[in-house]
């Protein structure tokens, strides 16, 4: 592997100018794209143009995965409520002693499970059939939109706390939008589907938590 030195040049494409671009390497603070942190002082490459970071080589990932775990040991997002009400309602369906405390479990249980299979590209479909459903339940009963929303907050370990990342970095959705599409996901399994693997995975996760 070519390691990098600042004044280092090179090309890349600039999402910003919408072209292939010259850049030169500079030691920089880089913000996260969800806005949680940043990773500071890694050589990145930056757009001689407009300045914007449009390269990060290999040798800055460690660093930047380190800044990101500390980040997100605590996991929260505000949700719309019917979003922790399907989780639950999921909850329920595999242990009827189930309570808040497997949110972090279920969740972690899935963020591995997703990982492992390389599956990160297939949550954005099961969200958007998840949005699509509530929609059309809404017009059935004529109900309003709602705007209620719920606090999901997690004190993870830094192992679910990379598989979390690991997630991020498949999907390049936000922390929010990850959640999100997670839940979608547990709720076509459990409730949708009904897989029988699935449902007893979790049932064995629950065993051990209630």
């Amino acid at each position: 592997m070519k390691i990098l030195f600042e004044g280092d040049s090179g090309k890349a494409l600039c999402e910003h100018c919408q072209a292939v671009v010259q850049t030169r390497y500079v030691r920089r603070d880089v913000p996260f794209s969800d806005g949680q942190g940043q990773a500071r002082d890694i050589l990145v490459g930056v757009c001689t143009h407009c300045d914007t970071v449009v390269a990060i080589p290999p040798q800055s990932t460690p660093a930047i995965r380190d800044a990101r775990k500390q980040q997100l040991k605590s996991i929260e997002a505000r949700l719309p409520a019917v979003y922790l009400d399907a989780l639950d309602a999921a909850m329920h369906a595999v242990s009827c002693e189930a309570g808040a405390n497997l949110r972090k479990l279920f969740l972690g249980h899935y963020f591995q499970l997703l990982v492992q299979a390389s599956q990160g590209e297939q949550l954005l479909p099961a969200h958007e059939a998840f949005a699509r459903s509530l929609d059309e339940q809404r017009r059935q009963r004529g109900l309003p939109p709602s705007g209620a929303t719920r606090r999901l907050s997690m004190k993870v370990n830094p192992h679910v706390a990379e598989d979390f990342l690991a997630l991020q970095q498949q999907t390049r959705m936000t922390q929010t939008e990850l959640l999100k599409s997670v839940i979608a996901r547990i709720q076509a399994d459990v409730l949708e589907a009904r897989d029988p693997g699935v449902i007893l995975a979790l049932q064995r996760l629950a065993r051990l938590a209630v």
